[in-house]
């Protein structure tokens, strides 16, 4: 069996800015840092670098704090100690319950193509081996029956969060990603800037920009690195790609990626790619993944429960198709 691993620090969105006159007392300022397992990439426009180093400071502060709280195997966390709980109920923080509820309402609305009882299958890919193997069918089987949002129970009155299964296990990763870069603009806008951008390894939104411009945004290629496959503008909101070119091996000439189709246990094979635009980067990192998984043509009809979002697919085959309003982001 031939195997060929690939990891990447790359952002799958690439930034093109356009600072223009912006009133001549601003600069851009630009940092880039390692949290949440990604690459983490922070531009301001500011009056000087003082209050940009300040700015950097209180949102990496900001991402590292939601980093801790919700990384699964972080003792301290509560999404760890709900995993390793010993009885079917267990009290969660209200910050941590209410993005688990949240993320519950998206996959209501998916059709369980967003699904974080995922948690459970997730430990059979491990991309960081030497010569990863994928999991055998058995082994997939055997956890596949854990893997049911609906097995969920969220009393948010009493902070509760309950499980019909011991074995229930959370990730929240392609939703609590997006919700570190919300809050990380929300810090952002409270500071005196001109405009910024958050961009986490492909989970990205922006503050709007005083002079007026549009943040230009590549769309990577997902078969060619070298390549953007379409610039978007937008000036306010967020957008996240999601692709099967993130974190991969090769097993016998076929791909195994990280997005898990939850209904089945085996990476989702309809797309390359998934491109949302929406109004937080929290909606689009959890669309991403979902409409990813569902690809293109269930896709459209689940976009339509998500009126403030778009998306555009690159499919298995390498076909783009976009939703009906994703066009009028497209740089003319």
């Amino acid at each position: 069996m031939a195997k060929k691993i690939f990891s990447s620090i790359f952002l799958p969105l690439i930034i093109f800015f356009l600072l223009n006159s912006c009133e001549k007392i601003y600069s851009e300022y630009t940092t880039t840092r390692f949290a949440m397992g990604t690459t983490i990439q922070i531009t301001v426009i500011a009056k000087n670098k003082e209050i940009a180093n300040k700015a950097f400071d209180a949102a990496f502060s900001e991402i590292s704090r939601i980093g801790s709280l919700f990384y699964e195997k972080n003792p301290e966390s509560p999404l760890f100690k709900f995993s390793h709980r010993k009885t079917k109920s267990l009290k969660i923080i209200p910050e941590v319950l209410d993005l688990i509820y949240r993320g519950y309402q998206i996959s209501e609305k998916t059709d369980g193509a967003f699904d974080m009882t995922i948690g459970a299958l997730l430990p059979l890919y491990n991309f960081k081996e030497d010569n990863p193997k994928p999991p055998s069918k058995n082994k997939i089987d055997s956890l596949l029956q854990f893997v049911n949002y609906k097995q969920l129970k969220i009393d948010r009155h009493q902070s509760i969060l309950s499980s019909n299964s011991m074995h229930t296990m959370l990730a929240t990763g392609a939703i609590a990603k997006g919700y570190s870069v919300d809050r990380a603009i929300k810090i952002l806008a409270e500071m005196n800037l001109a405009g910024a951008i958050v961009n986490a390894g492909g989970d990205l939104r922006v503050l709007p920009r005083k002079d007026g411009e549009k943040w230009k945004i590549g769309i990577q290629d997902p078969r060619d690195r070298s390549k953007i496959l379409k610039i978007i503008e937008i000036s306010e909101g967020a957008t996240t790609t999601s692709g099967d070119y993130e974190k991969f091996f090769l097993a016998d000439g076929k791909r195994i990626h990280h997005i898990i189709d939850p209904k089945t246990g085996y990476p989702a094979y309809l797309c390359q790619s998934v491109t949302i635009i929406a109004p937080t980067t929290e909606l689009a990192d959890a669309l991403a993944t979902s409409l990813f998984v569902t690809g293109p043509t269930k896709g459209q009809k689940i976009l339509k429960k998500f009126p403030n979002c778009s998306a555009l697919w690159v499919t298995a085959n390498g076909d783009i198709i976009s939703s009906q309003n994703f066009d009028k982001y497209l740089n003319k």
